[in-house]
């Protein structure tokens, strides 16, 4: 009887520890699975998870037909993780077949063009310098059909990412329009830098668990963070037109000597920038190539007198408040000192001369337009000046556009204020003379000029660019006058000899404009530009030329020649119908 007694007894010992352990035990799962699991999970999940920053590509930039003008090229980086070359003694599987890291390290060296012990040296190199080394570049920017080929080897301590290069397939061609980035990527001029909200995405986040040797494992990755490309840019220039302008441009300056030239190719009707071609401009593939100077748009940046080419800016004036007709009387001498202190004279010597008001724009009389000029007060000179677009930025779609120099009528001394009617003590950019013209040959109406015609997001959004509000300047009665006035000034011996364009009519201005030496005086040699539009029956291309201090030849017939050609380019790449009629001939002497 007693020996049973000691077996119940260690009988019910048994069982409580078992069920002390399986207290504990349940205790501790529920605390595990309950209490602490998601805790722990996620410091699992962290441990495991692999996050990823997949870059956001930049937008591209296309002209105004959708060539392109900037694109991004993705290529890729190649790299390995050294120390899981050596797990498992370097030996992996791809499904059921064995393979060493030997025979991967050869199979990645004929992808990629180089010695399988190349690739080994990779990695010996790297386990040298920490035993520890997860990361080694194979090799960098391969393209896509490498890629591919890599990745199909199936090696698990392969890894690769993506880089992009900015690559600009037309060279030159509206460099200084376009601009470029840095070799880190960041904007640096040009629509690059002023347009860099538009073709700047944004990059997303992935993540991948992987295991114990580095290999990520199927099915794991998990997009955190959608990636968002940068919007495609559309110009408003003319990809062809720019590059004939610019070979035109790149000719004068070479032939002439000069320091510098510049075009400006203009929709009358839009205000859209169909071609600014400046001498040798950057190429952005290579910009340090390039002069200092030429990296950025001198046609917004460089603000020079622009000297005869604005008289029309005083004739508008005054035919739109009524003070003179194309045929105004003028009795006009050759020097003129209107008050004391104040003295100019024309470029040419002459006796007392009847001309007209569009004889004196004919033979672009500095004293014939400022004696009709006074007939307005400076106040409303001023206040026509800067309804033209003077003395305030362009807001075209570049990162800096300068406003030239106009000071208030106030500040005006007695010289400046008779000099400005002939465009002397001002100064505006080559866009903003082409804007002057523009105006008249849209009937007085004044149209912002502008590069961008939109952005198209990722998504779909098109987003348009705010040049500013177009605006009446001058009547169109006064425009029509004006126009009139400019096209005998376009078939006057000068500069009519030299620009005349079979089937088509013309008109314009010449200008021969004296510049700042620097040091308180002016120098010897001049800026020589044309301002016009054509066909002047039917207005559609405003073109502005300007050669400035050539060396070699008269600058006028360099400036006058190059715009014939480039206009008949324009002709041609537009087709252009042939004009009809012809103008009215307006006595140049009475």
């Amino acid at each position: 009887m007693a020996r049973k007694r000691i077996n119940i007894s260690r009988s019910k010992a048994a069982i409580a520890v078992v069920v002390t352990v399986g207290l504990v035990f349940g205790v501790r799962l529920v605390d595990l699975q309950v209490v602490n699991g998601p805790a722990l999970a996620a410091q699992s999940q962290g441990k495991r998870a692999v996050p990823v920053q997949v870059p956001a590509l930049r937008g591209s930039i296309v002209d105004a037909n959708g060539q392109v003008l900037a694109v991004t090229d993705e290529r890729y980086d190649v790299q390995l993780s050294p120390k899981n070359t050596k797990v498992r003694n370097g030996i992996f599987y791809r499904g059921n077949e064995a393979t060493t890291a030997e025979e991967a390290f050869a199979e990645i060296a004929e992808v990629i063009g180089q010695k399988p012990e190349e690739v080994k040296k990779i990695v010996d190199d790297a386990l040298a310098e920490d035993p520890d080394s997860d990361f080694a570049y194979v090799k960098r920017s391969v393209d896509l059909t490498t890629l591919n080929r890599l990745k199909q080897l199936g090696i698990p301590w392969l890894t690769f990412s993506s880089v992009f290069n900015r690559v600009y397939p037309n060279g030159a061609v509206a460099g200084n329009i376009i601009g470029f980035v840095g070799s880190d990527g960041a904007a640096q001029a040009g629509v690059e830098l002023s347009q860099d909200e538009c073709l700047t995405g944004e990059s997303g986040v992935e993540t991948y668990e992987r295991s114990a040797d580095g290999v990520q494992l199927p099915g794991s990755r998990v997009i955190e963070k959608p990636v968002r490309n940068g919007g495609q840019l559309q110009l408003t220039i003319d990809r062809d037109l720019q590059w004939e302008l610019q070979q035109r441009t790149n000719e004068i300056r070479d032939k002439a000597q000069a320091e510098w030239v510049m075009q400006v190719l203009m929709n009358v009707k839009t205000g859209e920038l169909v071609a600014v071609a400046e001498d040798y401009s950057v190429d952005p593939n290579n910009v340090a190539a390039s002069e200092p100077s030429h990296r950025d748009s001198r046609a917004f940046l460089l603000p020079y007198e622009p000297g005869s080419t604005y008289k029309t800016v005083t004739m508008a004036a005054l035919l739109d408040q009524g003070q003179i007709t194309p045929e105004t009387q003028n009795l006009t001498p050759w020097t003129w000192n209107p008050e004391p202190n104040v003295l100019f004279r024309d470029s040419f010597a002459h006796a007392d001369t009847p001309w007209t008001a569009t004889g004196i724009l004919e033979r672009s009389s500095n004293v014939g337009t400022a004696m009709l000029g006074s007939r307005l007060d400076r106040e409303t000179r001023f206040n026509y000046m800067t309804s033209f677009g003077l003395g305030r930025s362009t807001q075209a779609g570049m990162p800096f556009e300068d406003a030239g120099l106009l000071y208030p009528a106030e500040q005006w001394d007695a010289q400046t204020s008779y000099n400005v009617m002939f465009g002397q003590g001002v100064s505006s950019t080559i866009v903003q003379t082409a804007a002057i013209y523009q105006t008249i040959a849209n009937n007085g109406v004044y149209v912002p000029p502008t590069l961008i015609k939109n952005c198209t997001a990722s998504d779909g959004e098109i987003i348009t660019h705010d040049a500013g509000e177009s605006h009446r300047v001058i009547s169109e009665g006064a425009a029509q006058q004006l126009q009139n006035m400019l096209e005998n000034v376009a078939n006057a011996d000068w500069p009519g000899k030299e620009i005349s364009i079979d089937g088509y009519r013309l008109a314009g201005k010449t200008g021969t404009a004296e510049q700042s030496d620097g040091q308180g005086g002016l120098r010897s040699d001049f800026v020589h530009s044309f301002a016009g539009y054509f066909p002047a029956d039917n207005p559609q291309y405003v073109l502005v030329t300007s050669v400035a201090f050539p060396k070699n030849g008269h600058g006028g017939v360099a400036a006058v020649g190059t715009w014939k050609q480039s206009a008949e380019a324009a002709i041609r790449h537009f087709k252009i119908e042939p004009s009809t009629g012809s103008f009215q001939d307006i006595p140049e002497e009475y």
